[in-house]
């Protein structure tokens, strides 16, 4: 699934940018629920096939986990912060980059803020939370918000990697999938429905933009479970005979429609797409799973997501276009270099430490 994963972190990279050439894929919320899918399927694939036995201890699973995602991260993070710095003093102080709210605001955070917005850019936990939070500036105190752009000041603006907040709610999942995979499968079920009613219940409330509309876990468990559907799925089909042929039907038809998803959307199109998705999830990870080309490019995926806003941020200070005619075209080409330079020189590296961890 790694072609597939890599479409759609470049998704969000052309909803934060511009389209190529007119093709804008899925979108950025689209594109973030069916990763939740993807990562309910791996999950649930690992725990039962290679976290088992010696290796079944949850702390293993938990700290290897965060190992794959903590490296990449801290490095943007730090390259984030430096390249403010040198902004700031560029500027004679008049610009502070990413760090622009905290000097703006310092003397409005009370120190219980404060520490939480460094704890949270940090360890990225609790980035989704700070979007359903306003600052009261008087008090220094954050209060519940239904729309957090319009709160002023944004709090997310005070996240230096505003997009980890779906890292966030990854690593809220990894801490409860170790125990959902010993669940029935009629238990999951019944987790889905909860949570679909659960999301209906708060559009009924008239709870119906952002962050609420798929940036709270509780609603959101419900990709990362049905992705654990699929992995049931794909237990049942390896045992048939499959032709290659109807494999590549299937990765064809799920790989047109994202990429040409803008084009042909039509009322109900993102319904339809998840459903699809859902039902291709077995059929794609069983065409590609022995296939090193696809990985490599699947394993680019999180770094294109996790580093592509710095990226951003950058060509806009500079404010030129190194490959002419499409904004959205040079950030994806400079955010994929970038990442195959994370991948090759942090991931990797890290890749050998978290294996040596598992024992036999």
């Amino acid at each position: 699934m790694g072609l597939l994963r890599f479409l759609l972190a470049v998704s969000v990279v052309i909803a934060h940018s511009s389209p190529i050439y007119g093709f804008k894929l899925v979108g950025g919320q689209i594109a973030v629920q069916a990763f939740f899918m993807i990562s309910g399927f791996y999950m649930a694939l690992i725990l039962n096939e290679k976290y088992i036995g010696e290796n079944g201890a949850y702390k293993l699973f938990i700290s290897n986990r965060l190992l794959r995602l903590f490296p990449v991260y801290w490095v943007v993070l730090l390259l984030t912060i430096i390249f403010s710095v040198i902004v700031y003093f560029i500027s004679n102080g008049n610009d502070f980059g990413k760090l622009t709210y905290y000097n703006d605001y310092s003397s409005s955070l009370n120190l219980f803020s404060l520490l939480f917005l460094v704890f949270s850019n940090v360890f990225i936990l609790f980035q989704d939370v700070v979007l359903f939070l306003g600052l009261d500036v008087t008090s220094g105190n954050f209060y519940l918000t239904s729309n957090f752009a319009k709160t002023s000041p944004a709090l997310y603006q005070f996240l230096l990697l505003p997009q980890a907040w779906t890292i966030g709610i990854e690593i809220s999942f990894y801490l409860i999938v170790p125990f959902l995979v010993k669940m029935k499968f009629k238990t999951i079920i019944l987790l889905i429905i909860l949570s679909l009613l659960l999301r209906l219940f708060i559009m009924n409330k008239g709870l119906i933009e952002d962050p609420w509309t798929y940036r709270f876990f509780p609603t959101e468990l419900v990709f990362f479970l049905l992705g654990m559907v699929d992995y049931s799925i794909y237990r049942k089909v390896i045992s048939y005979n499959i032709k290659p042929f109807f494999l590549w039907l299937v990765f064809s038809y799920i790989l047109s429609f994202t990429i040409l998803y803008n084009f042909i959307a039509f009322s109900g199109s993102m319904l339809f797409y998840f459903l699809s998705f859902f039902l291709s999830i077995p059929f794609v990870f069983l065409l590609f799973k022995e296939n090193i080309i696809d990985r490599f490019i699947g394993e680019l995926s999180y770094p294109i997501y996790i580093s592509h806003l710095l990226m951003l941020t950058v060509l806009n200070y500079i404010n030129k276009k190194i490959f002419i005619g499409n904004d959205g075209l040079t950030l994806t080409v400079l955010t994929v270099i970038f990442s195959v330079l994370l991948k090759n020189y942090v991931s990797e590296k890290i890749e050998r430490i978290r294996q040596k961890r598992l024992l036999g």
